[in-house]
């Protein structure tokens, strides 16, 4: 029977195969990280109020969407793990006398 570590190191392998079927490691940190810079230069560099109320609408949609797909991604990554973990069979107390 597996112990703690033995499982938490098996969920953590199998969480990668699954996620790594969906997007390469290396493609969800750059997503993250370009689509965050991306979102924090446009907010810094540019006032709310000089940017035209439609360029502003299709903006703040582009913002929501991008950030939808951030949670999306976690949320699946969430999931798989806690899939992983369901599969493991609980400890069982033995007593030793």
């Amino acid at each position: 029977m597996a112990g703690p570590e033995e499982t938490k190191r098996r969920a953590k392998e199998e969480a990668k195969r699954v996620r790594e079927a969906l997007m390469s490691k290396e493609t969800q940190d750059h997503l993250m990280k370009a689509g965050t810079e991306f979102l924090l230069a446009l907010d810094s560099v540019i006032p709310q109020s000089r940017i035209p109320a439609e360029a502003r609408k299709h903006y703040l949609e582009a913002k929501k969407e991008f950030l939808l797909m951030m949670k999306a991604i976690i949320d699946a990554n969430l999931q798989m793990v806690e899939e992983v973990g369901k599969e493991e069979k609980p400890l069982k107390k033995i007593d030793v006398q």
